[in-house]
């Protein structure tokens, strides 16, 4: 494919206006990013594969409605993620397009596009030596297919997104230390036995505390963290 001068401009301001510091990243990603290549909504993620299953441990979104980050499980099976097990395995970012599925990508990825209105999704990311955790890039609702120019781009602005991501995990994880120092002692109790595996009937049970007041209580920490669920408490804590 030959690059008009308008891709060529697009792809120079993204190169030229890359953010040195991570409070950039998604104002760069949704600015001259989007500008070179297009797409409606994008999730950055990191997670560890363990025993066959991804556990995200870290996430950031744009654009996704609240309905598809809330169903997102903080581990799932690999097997059902077939365009994730070849990224895992070829290191090449991919397109899924429902109209040409790739063969590699299972059903359940294209009823999850389709039912979550994604459209054509396109993904990349870095991963470390031994493949055993990294960060992944979903770029969603893209409005043509994309040429292999584009996907080599996408090879080429992985390790510029790996960087800020990072460094955005770990910003985060400063702030998370300071979220919890603010909650009470019952609250930290809650959470320590939360992240050990207990039930809120078990929990109630180890605090001698009713099983209502459990919930009520993860529901404070759930909305003073940022989370939605149970699982992505887990997720973040560990």
């Amino acid at each position: 494919m030959i690059l008009t001068p308008s891709d060529l401009q697009s792809w120079t301001r993204a190169l030229t206006s890359q953010p040195r510091h991570h409070d950039g990243l998604m104002a760069w990603v949704t600015g001259p990013l989007r500008e070179f290549f297009p797409f409606q909504r994008v999730l950055l993620a990191h997670g560890a594969q363990v025993a066959g299953q991804i556990q995200i441990t870290h996430w950031l979104a744009n654009g996704h409605d609240a309905r598809y980050l809330q169903q997102m499980d903080a581990t799932f099976d690999l097997a059902n993620r077939g365009a994730l097990h070849w990224w895992l395995t070829q290191r090449q970012p991919f397109c899924i397009d429902t109209a040409w599925p790739s063969p590699f990508t299972t059903q359940f990825e294209l009823d999850e596009i389709r039912d979550f209105e994604l459209g054509r999704v396109a993904g990349h990311g870095i991963l470390n030596a031994t493949a055993s955790a990294g960060t992944y890039f979903s770029f969603a609702g893209i409005p043509k297919q994309l040429s292999d120019w584009h996907l080599d781009a996408l090879t080429l602005i992985a390790p510029v997104l790996n960087d800020l991501f990072l460094s955005y995990v770990a910003a985060q994880q400063k702030d998370l230390t300071q979220l919890l120092a603010a909650l009470t002692k019952r609250q930290t109790d809650i959470v320590r036995l939360v992240v050990n595996g207990l039930d809120d009937k078990s929990v109630a049970c180890e605090l001698a505390i009713a099983e209502k007041t459990v919930r009520n209580h993860l529901s404070t920490i759930y909305s003073h963290l940022g989370v939605y669920k149970r699982a992505q408490l887990v997720a973040l804590l560990r």
